[in-house]
C-alpha cells in the first residue's frame, strides 16, 4: 500500500516538474483598449483549476492525497502553473520517504529561473509547491533536463488542452 501512494506522489511530482502551486487572482495581461475597436479586444488571462483527492486507510497507516493545480492561460497557451500537492499520514517515516523522493525529482530544476518549488513536512502533512512561469522560463532548458518535457512543451509553449488532458489522465477534475 505504501508503494502505491509513493508511486502516486512520485507521479504527481513528475507532473509538477512540468506543471507547477497555490492560487492567485485573475489578472489582465494586456493594457486596456483606447477606443471601441473590437478587433483590438484585450486578451485576458483565464484560470483552470484541476483537483484530485483520495484517501486510503489500512491497519498500518492512513494516507490522504490532495492535489490542486491552478493553471493560468491566455487564449490557448499556459502562462503559469501553480501546484500544491499534499500527502497526509500518521506515518512520519512514510512522509520522510516521500520527501526524499520528491526532492530528488526536483533537484535538477533547482537553478532554473522562473521554476520555484518547495517541499516541507509540517506535522503529519507533506506539502509540495511548484510555481512555473511559462512566459519567462527557458523551456529548452526544461527539455534538456528531461526530454519527456517535450511531450508537453511544443515550440516553447504549453497548450491549455494538453495540460488539461494530462491532469485528467491522473484522475483530476478540471474546470475552466
Amino acid at each position: 500500500m505504501k508503494r502505491k501512494y509513493l508511486f502516486l506522489v512520485v507521479l504527481g511530482c513528475c507532473l509538477l516538474l512540468l506543471t507547477g502551486c497555490g492560487t492567485d487572482s485573475n489578472k489582465n495581461l494586456t493594457e486596456g483598449n483606447s477606443g471601441n475597436d473590437s478587433s483590438n479586444e484585450e486578451s485576458k488571462e483565464q484560470v483552470m483549476i484541476c483537483h484530485n483527492s483520495s484517501s486510503q486507510t489500512s491497519s498500518q497507516n492512513n494516507v490522504k492525497l490532495d492535489l490542486t493545480y491552478t493553471v493560468y492561460y491566455v487564449d490557448d497557451y499556459v502562462t503559469r502553473v501553480k501546484s500544491v500537492e499534499e500527502v497526509e499520514s500518521d506515518d512520519t517515516d512514510l512522509l520522510e520517504a516521500y520527501q526524499d523522493q520528491v526532492e530528488k525529482i526536483y533537484e535538477p530544476y533547482k537553478n532554473v529561473r522562473y521554476y520555484d518549488y518547495e517541499v516541507v513536512i509540517s506535522g503529519k502533512r507533506l506539502t509540495s509547491r511548484v510555481d512555473i512561469d511559462y512566459e519567462h522560463i527557458d523551456t529548452d532548458k526544461l527539455i534538456d533536463i528531461d526530454s519527456s518535457n517535450a511531450t508537453l512543451i511544443k515550440d516553447g509553449k504549453v497548450a491549455i488542452d494538453d495540460i488539461e488532458n494530462l491532469y485528467e489522465q491522473i484522475g483530476a477534475s478540471c474546470e475552466r
